[in-house]
C-alpha cells in the first residue's frame, strides 16, 4: 500500500486499505494536516514522518482546541488497534499494531503531558525555519501563501507561551536573533517577508516580559514516563542509571587496554592527548567528511549492506549546520527528507569552519552516514511494509548509528589499537552524556556542575555550558545513544552469531519497531 495514494486511488489498483493500513493511513494523513512541518521533517522525532498528497499551505496548530480534539481522536485510534489486535494471529501484523499504538500513545503524551509547546520557544522558532527553508524549494504561489500564514502561526505560539521556565525563554531568545538574521537574508532571494519579521520582533517583545519560572525540569513521575515509554528504554530511571555506571566502568576499563596496546606504560588520556588529527584536503573538514562518506560507502558495498543502486540513488550530501539551528544544535547531525523511495539525505557538519578536525571524525561520519543513520533511513524508506516506512524511534535511531560504528570493527574497517581506543572513547563519552542528561533532570547535578563533567573529558567549558543547557530542551534524549546501543548489543550476542552483516540486514530490514519487536522475528528467524 502506498500511503500517498486516496482511498479510491487504492480500489482502482486492486488492493483497498484495510484493517491496521486503513487506520495506519488515517493517522498518518490527519497528523500530516494538523502538523505538515513536523510531520515532513525528521527533527521532531515524536512525529511520525508522512509525505502530504498535496502542498501544505496552514502552518502546524498547537491551539488548544486543537490538542484536545486531537487526543480524543488518539484515543480513538487506540481502542480500534486494540481491538485489531486481539482478532489477528499474525506476528507481522501484531507488531505493525503494537508500533502504531506506541506511536499514537507517545505523541498523546508529549502533546498533553509533557505539553513542550507551552514551554519552549525554539519548537515554534524550529518549525518557522525547517518549514521556511523547505518552501524556498516551492514555486512563488505557494511560498506565498505560506508566508501569509507564518504570522498568524507566530502569534499563536505567543497565546500558547503564557509561563515558561526562563532557561528556555532565554533559550529562545537567543535562538530568535538567529531565525531573524536568517529570514531577513532571505528578502534577497524572495518577496514578502516583512510580516513575518514583524512576526518575530512581536515574538520577541511577548519573551522578553512573559512570566518566568525557575524550574525547568519535568516532574519525576512524567520524567520516568518520558525516559521509559516514550523513547522506549523500557527501564526506569534508577534502572537506566546503573545501567550507564556500568556502560562508564567497562568502556574505562576498554580504554586502558587499548591505550597499553598502542603506547604502553602511558595512560589512555596520555595517548589520546598525543595523537595527531589528519590534515584537512583544500576544501577542508566538509572535503574531509565528504571523503571519509565516499570511503564508507564502498565499504558497505563491498560488504554487502548496501546496493549499488542504492548507493547511487541515495546519496548523502555534506553540509554545514544551517544558521537558523545553530542555537540549538550541540552537535553534527543527519536528516533525509521523508519520501519512497528514498532519495538522499544531508550530514549536517557543526563547527564545519573548523582547521582541526576531531580525531574520530570516521567514527563520526559512520554513525551519521554508512551504515549509521542515513543508511537506516535508506532501508527505512524502502521497507516492504509501508506503514512501517514513516516511523522512527529516538531509542532505535541512536542505538543503531552507534551500533553502526562497532559493525565497522566487526567487518575490518576499524582496526589496530588505535580505532580501538577512539570506539571505546566515543562510548565513554556517549555514557556520560547520558548521565549527565539524566542527572540534570533528577536534581542531581545543576548546570554548572554538568558542564564540569563534559570538560571533564576534554570539552571546552563555554562550549560545554551550552551543550548541556541544550540538553535541557530534549529531556532524556541523551540517554537513547548508550541504552539503544546495549539493547542491539544483546541482541547480536544472542543471534549475531558470526555473520555480522546479516545480522545488520536482518535489524534493517524491518524498520523501527522496538527492540522487544525485534527479538520476537529474531528468535521467529532462528527457529525456521
Amino acid at each position: 500500500m502506498e500511503l500517498g495514494k486516496t482511498p479510491r486511488e487504492k480500489v482502482e489498483d486492486g488492493s483497498p486499505p484495510k484493517g491496521v493500513e486503513a487506520i495506519a493511513l488515517e493517522i498518518f494523513r490527519t497528523l500530516a494536516e494538523v502538523f505538515p512541518v513536523c510531520t515532513w521533517s525528521d527533527e521532531f522525532y515524536h512525529f511520525p514522518q508522512a509525505p502530504r498528497d498535496h502542498p501544505w499551505v496552514q502552518w502546524d496548530d498547537f491551539s488548544p482546541g486543537t490538542i484536545q480534539s486531537l487526543s480524543h481522536r488518539m484515543s480513538r485510534w487506540k481502542v480500534r488497534l486494540l481491538g485489531l489486535k486481539e482478532e489477528t494471529a499474525s506476528l507481522d501484523t501484531t507488531i505493525d499494531i503494537t508500533t502504531l499504538l506506541r506511536l499514537v500513545s507517545t505523541l498523546q503524551g508529549e502533546l498533553t503531558q509533557v505539553c513542550l509547546h507551552e514551554t519552549r520557544p525554539t519548537h515554534y522558532l524550529t518549525i518557522a525555519s525547517i518549514g521556511l527553508a523547505q518552501t524556498l524549494e516551492e514555486d512563488l504561489e505557494i511560498w506565498h501563501r505560506r508566508v501569509e500564514n507564518l504570522p498568524p502561526f507566530l502569534d499563536e505560539a505567543r497565546a500558547n507561551l503564557k509561563r515558561i521556565p526562563a532557561l528556555f525563554r532565554d533559550l529562545g531568545l537567543e535562538m530568535l536573533k538567529e531565525v531573524q538574521t536568517w529570514t531577513a537574508s532571505l528578502q534577497s532571494l524572495r518577496p514578502g517577508l516583512e510580516p513575518v519579521l514583524e512576526a518575530l520582533n512581536r515574538l520577541g517583545q511577548h519573551l522578553q516580559k512573559v512570566s518566568t519560572s525557575r524550574e525547568f525540569r519535568l516532574e519525576r513521575e512524567l520524567l520516568n514516563l518520558v525516559v521509559k515509554d516514550h523513547l522506549g528504554c523500557g527501564t526506569d530511571i534508577e534502572g537506566i542509571g546503573h545501567e550507564l555506571e556500568r556502560e562508564i566502568r567497562e568502556a574505562k576499563a576498554t580504554l586502558t587496554r587499548e591505550a597499553h596496546r598502542v603506547s604502553p606504560g602511558f595512560s589512555w588520556p596520555q595517548v589520546l592527548d598525543a595523537l595527531s588529527p589528519p590534515p584537512l584536503p583544500e576544501n577542508g573538514i566538509l572535503g574531509l567528511y565528504t571523503e571519509a562518506v565516499q570511503q564508507l560507502g564502498n565499504h558497505c558495498l563491498e560488504h554487502g549492506l548496501v546496493s549499488e543502486e542504492l548507493l547511487l540513488s541515495c546519496p548523502v550530501r555534506v553540509a554545514p549546520v544551517p544558521p537558523y539551528l545553530s542555537t540549538i544544535r550541540s552537535a553534527s547531525s543527519y536528516s533525509m527528507p521523508p519520501g519512497y523511495p528514498p532519495r538522499g539525505g544531508t550530514f549536517w557538519v557543526i563547527n564545519a569552519r573548523t582547521e582541526t578536525p576531531p580525531l574520530d571524525y570516521q567514527m563520526l561520519a559512520a554513525h551519521e552516514t554508512y551504515p549509521g543513520h542515513h543508511l537506516l533511513d535508506a532501508h527505512r524508506w524502502s521497507l516492504g511494509r509501508v506503514l512501517r516506512r514513516p516511523i522512527e524511534s529516538p531509542l532505535f535511531y541512536e542505538g543503531w548509528a552507534c551500533f553502526a560504528e562497532e559493525l565497522l570493527a566487526h567487518t575490518g574497517y576499524f582496526r589496530g589499537g588505535v580505532d580501538g581506543l577512539l570506539l571505546a572513547k566515543r562510548r565513554l563519552w556517549r555514557a556520560v552524556r547520558g548521565k549527565v542528561d539524566l542527572e540534570i533532570q533528577t536534581g542531581e547535578r545543576d548546570l554548572p556542575s554538568a558542564a564540569q563533567l563534559l570538560a571533564s573529558l576534554g570539552m571546552d567549558k563555554d562550549r560545554a555550558l551550552a551543550t548541556v543547557v541544550k540538553y535541557t530542551l530534549n529531556p532524556g534524549y541523551q540517554l537513547c545513544y548508550t541504552m539503544g546501543l546495549l539493547r542491539l548489543k544483546s541482541l547480536y550476542q544472542e543471534f549475531g552469531g558470526n555473520n555480522p552483516v546479516d545480522f545488520a540486514l536482518n535489524v534493517l530490514g524491518q524498520g523501527e519497531i522496538g527492540f522487544d519487536n525485534l527479538r520476537l522475528l529474531l528468535i521467529r528467524r532462528k527457529a525456521i
